[in-house]
């Protein structure tokens, strides 16, 4: 794909991600996308959704009204061959109801037109006790 193309099929994921629509970001991805999510448990890879439609069932109850929604700002890409960097910040909340502000770096591959890869990251930081 070209820088142009990839740049396109970014603007498409982050726009339909933005407004919450999961069919409009499924259709940026591959039958066997793999998003490697930046929380989980028991495992150092994090929570793993593969395919489109786990990523589809995912983003309906993400973006299910009455969810604390988190947003994104201060986003950067950087398109590097087939892999396609994205540092932005995160604020909302965690499932325990306390407050995340966090950097976070994804790492997005790209093929024939489709997204293949989301592998996101975001700093852990604990605040010192005084």
């Amino acid at each position: 794909m070209t820088e142009t193309e990839i740049r396109a099929l970014m603007a498409t994921f982050g726009g339909a991600f933005r407004a919450g629509d999961a069919d409009g970001v499924a259709a940026c991805l591959a039958d066997d996308f793999v998003w490697r999510l930046p929380t989980g448990t028991g495992d150092p890879q994090g929570d793993v959704l593969h395919g489109k439609e786990a990523v589809r069932r995912y983003l309906r109850e993400r973006f299910a009204p009455g969810q604390d929604g988190v947003t994104f700002s201060d986003s950067r890409m950087e398109i590097l061959g087939d892999a396609v960097l994205v540092q932005y910040r995160v604020h909302g909340s965690a499932d325990d109801g306390s407050p995340v502000d966090a950097v976070g770096l994804d790492l997005f591959r790209v093929a024939e037109g489709k997204l293949r890869l989301k592998d996101a990251y975001w700093k852990q930081v604990s605040w010192p006790v005084s």
